[in-house]
């Protein structure tokens, strides 16, 4: 029989261990708690490292400054301008074409002034900021041309330019003529302006992708693309030596190798910046003003970093399915609307994709790799709402002109991206373990190989920024577990 004392102890000892257990309770949510704030933060500073990069030790801090009342008194004088002093004319197209540029022009600064700067802050942030406002400015028209006719658009093309953009058909050159003739004038031939534009293009695209196996498999990726989609397209159709020889491994593979070359220059190099104001040779300072154009850091890029297989494979498949139709967007836009090759409209709207493209696909990258990124960088996003639109204008207008198209080639082609895109990850990632000091270690009760060569702050793609905003923050390493 148990006595008044041995029982009051027992309550008393169980009262303690329940204190005890709430007290470790607590002290456990706290710990959680304060871990999530602080990954809450972290994921924050990354997420504004990526979409909107700071400027670190500024020393020209006039050029930094964003002066918005000086902006404002100079619009205000233009306005007053154009008020009193500006044209009267009653010329309706002259009018409409002054307001559609002065609109231009204002969108243009409030870009500069109130936009993200991206993940790039050379040769300055404003340019980037510039760049994303002609994004959303091109996204627009894109939008508004979707709800138009046919003849409206062409009407304002022609409007735009009365002799380059009112043609009716495009007379384009035909590649696949005579392919059994395999001779050296026959090969000399087809090397035109669009075989150094081949060479260039890869050797700019290899500098945006920094990845061999990547850039080998989505040039081969486009070649096979010509090839169901010639039906639509004739001009795609060429000779297999043309396509194999001379684009493959000549034009895209000298590209890509010289892109390549160049990223590895720029992995190599030490970064480390000088204000001009502490060089004293003017030999100097005009030197370091070129260097300004240059990249503020590089770090090399690892698309089969990604440890789960199917986001992995998913994030490279989606990536090279937005690659090859902004590729092909440029031939159906130009196709649907017959705009020759060499005018300026084609030119700019490709050097337009590719400013565009340097940012987004930076912030693709670190969104598929980094786990800390919950977010997609915006002007990643506005990136892939004009593809989209683009892709979206090529249905509505080009279906009236490819009334015999067939959907099998279509669906067999993104099929087939599926599985190559599988086999070139698993490429990539055999590559790179043969490559690079790998272990093995046990993560979540999952064997996962890591390298040694990378860090967990996403293969030191911004780990510099990380560790500088963190010793501002007053991280520290065990606030993350």
């Amino acid at each position: 029989m148990t006595s008044g004392s041995d029982l009051d102890h027992d309550l008393d000892a169980a009262a303690k261990t329940n204190v005890t257990d709430e007290n470790e309770d607590l002290s456990e949510r706290k710990r959680r708690r304060r871990s999530k704030r602080y990954l809450d933060m972290l994921e924050k500073t990354r997420f504004e490292m990526v979409n909107e990069r700071v400027v670190e030790d500024i020393t020209l801090e006039f050029f930094y400054k964003p002066h918005t009342l000086t902006v404002l008194v100079l619009l205000s004088v233009y306005f007053l301008y154009n008020a009193f002093v500006g044209s009267k004319g009653e010329d309706t197209k002259r009018n409409v074409y002054d307001g559609l540029l002065s609109v231009l022009m204002l969108f243009i600064v409030v870009s500069a002034l109130a936009f993200p700067n991206g993940p790039f802050i050379r040769p300055h942030p404003i340019v980037w900021r510039i760049i994303f406002g002609l994004s959303v400015i091109y996204m627009l028209i894109l939008q508004f041309c979707l709800f138009q006719t046919y003849n409206d658009v062409k009407s304002v093309l022609s409007w735009l330019d009365p002799e380059g953009l009112s043609l009716e058909k495009l007379a384009e050159k035909n590649y696949a003529v005579n392919c059994s003739d395999i001779s050296m004038e026959k090969f000399l031939s087809n090397v035109d302006f669009f075989a150094f534009a081949h060479f260039t293009g890869w050797a700019m695209k290899a500098l945006l992708i920094r990845h061999g196996v990547m850039c080998w498999y989505i040039s081969i990726c486009w070649e096979v693309t010509e090839m169901f989609f010639t039906q639509l397209l004739p001009n795609f159709a060429e000779c297999w030596w043309d396509a194999l020889v001379l684009d493959i491994l000549l034009c895209n593979g000298l590209g890509i190798w010289l892109g390549l070359k160049i990223c590895h220059f720029f992995e190599m190099r030490n970064y480390h910046w000088e204000s001009i104001k502490d060089i004293d040779s003017g030999r100097g300072r005009f030197k370091r003003v070129v260097l300004q154009f240059t990249p503020e850091s590089w770090s090399k890029w690892e698309w089969s970093a990604i440890n789960d297989v199917v986001r992995r494979t998913f994030a490279v498949y989606l990536f090279v399915i937005v690659w090859l139709m902004t590729e092909l967007n440029t031939f159906f836009l130009k196709h649907i609307f017959a705009i020759d090759t060499q005018h300026p409209v084609v030119f700019w709207r490709i050097i337009l994709i590719a400013f565009i493209s340097a940012p987004s696909i930076k912030q693709y990258y670190l969104y598929a790799t980094d786990p800390l990124v919950k977010r997609l960088g915006m002007q990643c996003w506005v990136y892939g709402v004009v593809t989209i639109l683009e892709a979206a204008i090529c249905v509505k207008f080009g279906s009236s002109m490819f009334p015999a198209l067939t959907i099998t080639p279509i669906i067999v082609w993104i099929l087939l991206l599926a599985v190559t895109t599988f086999l070139s990850v698993w490429i990539s990632v055999w590559c790179a373990q043969r490559s690079s000091a790998t272990r093995q270690v046990r993560m979540n009760g999952e064997q996962k190989v890591v390298y040694l060569d990378s860090s967990h702050e996403n293969l030191g793609a911004i780990q510099d920024e990380v560790r500088r905003r963190r010793r501002d923050l007053g991280f520290s390493e065990s606030d993350l577990h």
